[in-house]
């Protein structure tokens, strides 16, 4: 058992938004085992987590309702089990829910944190309840990003915590998925010191770690919560919201993490996309006779994008994945990498971000635009060829919400680049330069695109059967890129939460 191996716990059901961003999150800290207890998700949360432990160390398992049909008991016998499978191979073992993320304020992961209490086998962290931020619509960006906005200690229920544990040091009592069987003696707080009682109910203590509570979140989520738990434990009543739904103060802090979590983000995304292209494939199998079109390698027509108006260049923070725009010296400078753009002529309305290492695609580099929810290595967007006052000038807008990317005016060199206008102006214009020497291109396709150059669910499907082998996972994101929003939704209920980021 190394000393500071860190594993936790999670009881989840229906996060099908969140789920990802969870595991990336405590994945990012430094937690090298998540034991997932899946209890019976029927949003499609099961399957992203299949498709996260694809590439990470997710033990995942479904609990079984029928067995024990008592919620709470269900999620006793799941937290009882993990920490017999952690004993002998976890120093310690934490418990969680789905809305609930781990932060410590002074230390940069969860193992360096958590050896500073070498005299303790039980670690009771507060909860810091976080407010809706003045959302209502389910946010496509991860929980920790969206919701910034928390209580103060005068929200009583902030006294509650949750637990770390040495396994090995617990007791085969479960009190509740607040404390555990640990001796009071060697249960501690944040700061080192001893509880003063064994209790779940303890002194609010923010100062060096809590736990992150997203009690609301927004009102879509709230509703969803209700509906799952209405006559349970809530009633069909604003009362929950308007308790809990507290913006007293800001914080960003939390926020350091970004640039650890967004790598793993990346490769979640990619495999959520693999899954959703794997399932629709099961539901709708190659057809017998495939089509006789030969296919060939898509190569694409490459572009450097520039500001017009600034005169300077689309690039990417290697560090955070936030794309920007600066000169040329100011890039060198700075170690900012070019974000190259590529065209190809089947779909010559459409644009596809990427970064390169040398000659090769970057396919873990995260790209994030602000104002654009998706982080992934590769983003598409649609290229406008009106502007306003300039007929022949060249605007980027999103695929999702049909807003302009925009260059925000520089300040010591660079600009932010957001994707929230909805016009495009002189911010807004695009120049975009042949790169001769860089290149990008498709997998072999089996299957041609529909001649009428459009796509539908139903051509996609086509599109799909038609295929000898599965398609990459790029060309399939470019290829939803051109769906309408009811054919996106219809995309979604065939692989409910796998494309939510990206439809």
């Amino acid at each position: 058992m190394v000393p500071s191996s860190v594993a936790i716990a999670l009881f989840v059901k229906n996060e099908f938004s969140d789920i990802a961003g969870w595991i990336a999150w405590h994945l990012g800290l430094g937690v090298k085992t998540l034991f997932i207890f899946d209890d019976h998700s029927t949003d499609g949360t099961w399957e992203i987590i299949q498709a996260a432990a694809k590439s990470f160390n997710i033990r995942a398992f479904q609990t079984d309702p029928v067995a024990e049909p008592d919620f709470y008991w269900r999620q006793r016998n799941c937290f009882m089990q993990a920490a017999e499978m952690a004993k002998g191979h976890y120093a310690w073992l934490g418990f969680l829910d789905g809305d609930e993320y781990v932060y410590f304020r002074h230390a940069n992961s969860l193992p360096e944190f958590l050896e500073r209490f070498p005299h303790a086998d039980g670690l009771a962290l507060s909860w810091r309840i976080q407010g809706s931020s003045g959302r209502v619509v389910r946010p496509r960006k991860m929980t920790v990003e969206a919701f910034t906005q928390h209580s103060t200690p005068e929200l009583g229920d902030n006294v509650l915590v949750k637990s770390f544990v040495r396994p090995e040091c617990m007791g085969d009592t479960y009190h509740n998925p607040h404390w555990f069987d640990v001796p009071a003696e060697r249960y501690v707080r944040p700061n080192g010191q001893y509880v003063p009682s064994a209790n779940a109910v303890q002194e609010i203590d923010w100062e060096d770690a809590f736990v992150l509570h997203y009690i609301c979140r927004s009102m879509e989520h709230y509703i969803q919560r209700i509906k799952r738990r209405l006559n349970a434990d809530l009633s069909d009543s604003l009362g929950y919201w308007d308790h809990f739904d507290r913006n007293d103060v800001e914080d960003f802090e939390p926020l350091r993490f970004i640039p650890k979590i967004r790598p793993i983000q990346v490769s979640i995304n990619r495999n959520m996309v693999a899954r959703a292209i794997e399932d629709l494939r099961k539901q709708y199998p190659p057809t017998v006779a495939i089509s006789d079109y030969e296919g060939e390698i898509l190569e694409s027509r490459v572009f450097s994008i520039h500001s017009a108006y600034f005169e300077t260049q689309l690039c990417v923070d290697a560090i955070t994945g936030d794309v920007c725009h600066a000169s040329l010296a100011v890039m060198s400078e700075r170690s900012l990498l070019p974000v190259y753009g590529a065209v190809f002529a089947d779909t010559p309305d459409l644009i596809t971000f990427f970064v390169r290492d040398g000659v090769h695609v970057e396919h873990n580099r995260a790209l994030k635009v602000f104002g654009d929810d998706r982080v992934f290595s590769e983003l598409t967007y649609q290229i406008a060829k009106t502007i306003q006052d300039k007929p022949e000038g060249t605007a980027l807008r999103t695929t999702l919400s049909g807003e302009y990317l925009c260059f925000i005016l520089p300040h010591d060199g660079i600009g932010q680049v957001e994707a929230n206008r909805r016009q495009a102006k002189d911010w807004e214009e695009a120049s975009l330069r042949p790169e001769f020497n860089v290149t990008y291109s498709w997998q072999r396709m089996t299957a041609p695109l529909p001649t009428s150059g459009k796509m539908t669910f139903d051509s996609l499907i086509t599109w799909l059967r038609n295929e000898k082998d599965a398609p990459s996972i790029y060309l399939f994101l470019k290829m939803i890129a051109l769906l309408s929003p009811s054919d996106r939704e219809k995309l979604h209920r065939h692989v409910p939460g796998l494309l939510w980021g990206f439809i």
